[in-house]
């Protein structure tokens, strides 16, 4: 099935079969993308169901203030490797920058008064007295190196390119959160620690990989990821939650600003542990 560059076809179903070449036998341009296809659905599925999702390595949120002629109030997020919902890889090659202050501003009054959640009465170092904000990271795709195609169409174009590579990338998204308690990522995986005797914890581990099917099955057709807690209504629910963010201010509308440092939360994200993080964590 032929697809935009806009519409990952491993967020489709069902995958492609994996192609068969033979001596002879015409291959077209969807040969070539089901080709790749087959290969990322393979590597997309191992990732998504043997690690999970979250943050790899990496990806720290970090808060800078405004300095007066040195540099503008940006939140910084460091290089690293997160895997979606959908098993894709997110990389950040390099640190990454936001301009806070100027997002605060372009923000509708409304929306800033919604996401401010003052405490009454005030409670001293309360992180929540401000206007809260989450920072998420979804993967996408851009368009590199334009060449000259065939056109296509009703129309007889002369300049018709399309792009000769597809670069897996990625977009940074701030939301305001105007709920009373805003939530936050909770584990997918059900909680083993509390059960005491080893065989039942056994026994509820193996239930718990019996009931991890997560995906589309003879019993219903829907392919769509549905949202999870810490999502907004139209976010994209591949999305990955990064960090929470309180920028402190004073009830208005829209919220007054103060000097105050704004506090980030990078904690609270879903973390793919890596083996060697497991083996330190029993002191092996």
């Amino acid at each position: 099935m032929s697809v935009s560059p806009e519409q990952d076809p491993l967020t489709l179903r069902p995958f492609p079969d994996r192609l068969f070449y033979e001596t002879g036998a015409l291959l077209a341009k969807d040969d070539f993308r089901d080709e790749q296809t087959y290969h990322r659905g393979r590597l997309a599925r191992a990732l998504r169901y043997l690690h999970g999702s979250g943050t790899v390595a990496g990806l720290r949120v970090e808060w800078t203030p405004r300095e007066e002629g040195v540099r503008e109030e940006h939140l910084t997020v460091k290089p690293g490797l997160a895997i979606d919902r959908w098993g894709r890889i997110i990389e950040v090659p390099r640190s990454a920058c936001l301009r806070l202050d100027r997002w605060y501003r372009a923000q509708e009054p409304d929306f800033l008064t919604q996401a401010f959640h003052p405490r009454t009465p005030p409670v001293p170092d309360d992180p929540y007295t401000g206007v809260v904000v989450d920072l998420f990271i979804r993967f996408t795709v851009c368009e590199r190196g334009k060449t000259p195609i065939f056109a296509t169409g009703p129309f007889d174009a002369l300049d018709a390119v399309a792009p000769s590579r597809l670069r897996d990338w990625y977009e940074l998204e701030l939301v305001l959160r105007p709920e009373s308690d805003p939530p936050l990522p909770r584990p997918w995986h059900p909680e083993l620690a509390s059960i005491a005797d080893p065989e039942a914890k056994r026994v509820a581990l193996k239930n718990a990989i019996l009931d991890n099917w997560r995906e589309t099955t003879a019993d219903t057709d829907d392919d769509a990821l549905p949202l999870l807690p810490e999502h907004r209504v139209g976010q994209d629910p591949a999305s990955i939650f990064l960090a929470r963010m309180v920028i402190p201010a004073t009830a208005g509308s829209p919220p007054v600003r103060t000097s105050d440092p704004v506090t980030v939360d990078n904690l609270r994200r879903p973390f793919v542990v890596p083996p060697f993080g497991i083996a330190r964590w029993l002191d092996l």
